[in-house]
């Protein structure tokens, strides 16, 4: 699938965005309804932070390889 570049290069905040509104979410819930939210939603929040801080991570290794070859090629 293809998606736009100024989308794609956020893709990592939003997963970073969607992970903490996840975790608050799961902990209101946790509190106000039952204990099984907290778990679920605190535990899909930091998994979702994870995977922004992995695919962010990755895209400036890729970006630094990226430059390096253009710079040696010159």
């Amino acid at each position: 699938m293809w998606l736009p570049t100024p989308i794609y290069e956020k893709a990592p905040h939003y997963w970073l965005l969607l992970g903490l509104l996840l975790i608050v979410l799961g902990v209101y819930l946790g509190l106000e309804v039952a204990s099984s939210y907290m778990y679920l939603g605190v535990v899909s929040g930091v998994v979702s932070c994870v995977w922004s801080i992995r695919t962010y991570w990755q895209r400036s290794l890729l970006r630094e390889r990226a430059a390096e070859v253009s710079a040696q090629s010159e």
